[in-house]
């Protein structure tokens, strides 16, 4: 059986990219859905959406572009070789509906030095799609699964083995939040609707030393691998950076959730 089918996944690549196939798990022949592309910003904002729909589930599409950069992360001028997705840290928030499908086209570019991949939280099975998108520089991949749970889940770079931390406490990470159809409800059971959204990001990095104490600047995320590792084993970030807090601004009484991503320390567990 097919891997991307056992999943409840759907995974294609070249010309078969262009075309939409039929999910198996439920009957669903997702062709025959409305489809809406969705253009992604960069955190602390969120794209536009709807709280609540009463309309049939659609084919959400997006778009994730890798992008491997020199990232300064203090004012001293401290940088890290960031591996990123769209060239923010964390990675856009995708916000879809439960019971529509998500349809994601990972790119990364011949400008890239590195494999990459994504695994979703909110998809069960083949690393939450992991095991299905990894691509070279020059490569591009389509993925798509049904959105069965609600809630805000993480999206992060998997390629296996330490490199899964490695690119994870790189910039690799972002999240999805998946709305109830009817949207939120408090604790009464009575309907939640949010004035304004805001997307925050708290990320770990472990930035290498030198003999004299000052970070030491990579030329490429390669370059940096085996000491930044051993940094990653003490479990001590050099570095916790946050969203820019002073854009996000409200008005007294607005209801304004926060979903709050942490790239940090949890993975790097496994590398001990």
């Amino acid at each position: 059986m097919e891997p991307a089918r056992a999943a409840g996944m759907a995974v294609l690549t070249g010309r078969a990219a262009q075309a939409l196939a039929q999910n198996v798990t439920d009957g669903t022949d997702a062709r025959q859905l409305e489809t809406q592309t969705v253009e992604l910003v960069a955190p602390p904002f969120v794209h536009d959406h709807q709280q609540a729909t009463d309309e049939p589930p659609k084919v959400m599409k997006f778009r994730l572009v890798v992008e491997e950069k020199l990232l300064t992360i203090d004012p001293s001028g401290a940088t890290v070789q960031g591996m990123t997705f769209n060239g923010s840290v964390p990675g856009p928030l995708m916000v879809v509906h439960q019971d529509d499908y998500v349809e994601l086209t990972l790119v990364n570019p011949s400008t890239n030095t590195l494999p990459h991949n994504i695994d979703f939280h909110a998809s069960t099975g083949a690393l939450g799609g992991g095991d299905l998108t990894l691509i070279s520089p020059g490569q591009e991949v389509l993925l798509r699964f049904k959105a069965t749970r609600a809630g805000v889940f993480v999206y992060h770079c998997a390629p296996g083995g330490v490199m899964v931390p490695w690119h994870v406490v790189s910039g690799m990470n972002g999240a999805i939040m998946v709305l109830p159809r009817n949207g939120l409800s408090d604790h009464t059971g009575s309907p939640l609707v949010y004035d304004r959204v805001y997307y925050v990001g708290e990320q770990d990095f472990y930035v290498p030393r030198d003999s004299d104490g000052r970070f030491i600047q990579y030329r490429t995320p390669g370059e940096s691998f085996f000491e930044t590792v051993k940094v990653m084993r003490t479990l001590t970030p050099t570095h916790v950076v946050f969203t820019d807090i002073p854009q996000m601004t409200s008005k007294f009484a607005e209801i304004v959730p926060r979903p709050h991503l942490q790239g940090n320390s949890v993975p790097i567990a496994a590398i001990r």
